[in-house]
């Protein structure tokens, strides 16, 4: 099976014409012609699941169109939405800010999705979905560090309570570094996919693996790569992995 994980600023692009004739500009751009690009490199990549962080719901931007349903209906999937925000946040019913969010599309048959919503950050929403051999988590953590460190304690906690091999993939704003991630990689319960650390942030010159992937022991990485394309501030990650049950292959 194949993952794509990409952080796609909601398709407002990226380089310095992002930050004119102000800073932060370019996050008020509409967006179809380069959410189109983007659809057409994953669409090249023949994905069975995505995961989109950054992703538009359906504002002025996208001209109402959900970019997370526009994607799933290219590649013919489904897909999950969710507002990255506490749903009894302001911010959640602020215009244009309610219609930003992560999203899930897959190939493979979703059984079930769930909101979580983390204790601490601004960003607050952990989405769940539930395929037959493994769930998945989807995340964009705070750019706090105190806050994103709950986060992570609360999503590690989260996943021992897990009936299924897991994948946890998102944003993690991890500017301290991999160790980080440690509530998850202890006693080998879970790994990396980026195993060499591979910088995923910014496009232009990558410097920090703020973008992850990580796997529980039932799951087997055959390969990973963060293609350097720049239709978005981040990298995106492509990941090949079987998922096993003891000494039985559930799926390849």
């Amino acid at each position: 099976m194949r993952l794509v994980l990409y952080n796609i600023r909601y398709g407002t692009g990226t380089g310095w014409e992002y930050h004119f004739p102000f800073p932060f500009s370019g996050c008020l751009r509409k967006t179809e012609g380069r959410f189109r690009r983007i659809s057409d490199f994953i669409s090249q990549l023949a994905p069975d699941v995505v995961g989109l962080v950054e992703t538009d719901s359906g504002s002025y931007r996208q001209n109402g169109s959900c970019q997370a349903e526009v994607m799933a209906s290219r590649l013919g999937a489904d897909s999950v939405f969710a507002c990255k925000y506490h749903n009894e946040s302001i911010v959640s019913r602020t215009p244009l800010l309610k219609s930003q969010g992560n999203a899930v599309i897959a190939k493979l048959p979703i059984l079930s999705s769930r909101e979580h919503f983390l204790s601490k950050g601004v960003k607050r929403t952990l989405l769940e979905v539930e395929f037959r051999d493994f769930t998945l988590f989807l995340a964009h953590l705070s750019l706090g560090y105190r806050a994103r460190k709950i986060q992570i304690g609360e999503i590690a906690d989260r996943c021992r309570a897990a009936k299924k091999p897991l994948i946890i993939a998102g944003d993690g704003n991890t500017y301290m570094g991999e160790q980080e991630l440690l509530p998850f990689l202890r006693k080998g319960k879970f790994r990396s996919a980026n195993g060499r650390n591979m910088p995923t942030y910014p496009s232009k010159n990558p410097a920090f693996a703020l973008d992850f992937v990580l796997y529980s022991e039932e799951i087997k990485m055959k390969d990973f790569r963060v293609p350097r394309v720049r239709f978005s501030d981040h990298l995106p990650l492509i990941c090949d992995f079987t998922v096993g049950a003891g000494k039985g292959l559930l799926a390849s």
